[in-house]
């Protein structure tokens, strides 16, 4: 099909959206039309939640400009929370030690390789990630992560501080990572200069199937948006998924259907499309 059905579009509860690239233009702004249709179809019901590879204490700046306070999924599904109750509903933490021996096993393949490591709400970095995150992190960077490593890990970030921005950098960055984590972990990255790492089997598409479980929706009840990488198994998994017009090829492969360039208000449009089908 080249475009989802009234009755498809009309039975949707349930928006899983991701952030950078999807909900914001290239540049980093959301538009008002954006943010008109997100707040839009939370006040005709619909469950609007924000899926992110950014974990809580980087997403800071989008909560505050989306103000949404339900359900939000960050670190590619490690982490769900209900802002409004400041709850954290369910987490899936790396082990200490896989955690530092990942760390140190990178640093024995790679060089210039830097990491930042994310804990529940707080994060720990080396000298370089503050240039190549959305938002300020919090804190003073240090020169090595691995003391800091004293508690359970939500995700370790990995990053190239002499090329931070090469593409070539962060698939070979990615093809080592999955390399070294022998099936420890799950590795993806979004577009961001960083590869990240989060524990066994966990994906956006992990939590939000166990988040519509909570709320007594089916597969058919969710749709999907995003526009990368780690996006692919939430899009491959709901029952409506829409990848961005400037998505990766295997994002655009792995949805239903594609939309609007984000610079285009491609899901604000789709959005509205949702709400018109349900009012109908």
């Amino acid at each position: 099909m080249t475009s989802p059905t009234h009755d498809q579009l009309a039975a949707i509860e349930l928006l899983g959206i991701d952030i950078d690239g999807t909900m914001l233009r290239t540049d980093g702004v959301m538009t008002d039309r954006t943010k008109a249709a997100l707040h839009a179809a939370r006040d005709v019901g619909l469950h609007v939640v924000p899926t992110t590879g950014r974990p809580y204490i980087v997403s800071l700046d989008v909560i505050e400009l989306l103000d949404l306070n339900e359900h939000w999924i960050f670190a590619n599904g490690a982490i769900t929370r209900h802002l409004g109750r400041e709850e954290t509903v369910r987490a899936y933490w790396m082990e200490i030690e896989t955690a530092a021996g990942l760390v140190r096993t990178m640093r024995e393949r790679l060089d210039n390789i830097r990491f930042a490591v994310e804990f529940e709400i707080d994060v720990a970095y080396e000298h370089g990630f503050e240039k190549i995150v959305p938002s300020q992190p919090p804190g003073d960077p240090v020169d090595d992560v691995i003391p800091a490593i004293i508690e359970r890990v939500q995700k370790v970030l990995v990053f190239d501080a002499a090329r931070p921005h090469s593409f070539d950098a962060l698939d070979e960055l990615y093809e080592t990572t999955v390399a070294v984590l022998d099936g420890q972990g799950v590795a993806s990255y979004s577009g961001l200069s960083f590869i990240e790492v989060a524990a066994k089997s966990v994906t956006k598409a992990t939590a939000l199937e166990l988040l519509a479980g909570d709320f007594g929706l089916s597969q058919s009840q969710v749709a999907t948006f995003g526009d990368n990488h780690n996006d692919v198994p939430m899009l491959e998994w709901a029952g409506s998924s829409f990848a961005m017009g400037n998505a990766t090829d295997d994002a655009k492969e792995a949805a239903n259907y594609t939309i609007g360039h984000t610079d285009e208000d491609g899901l604000a449009v789709l959005i509205e499309q949702i709400l018109d089908a349900k009012r109908a």
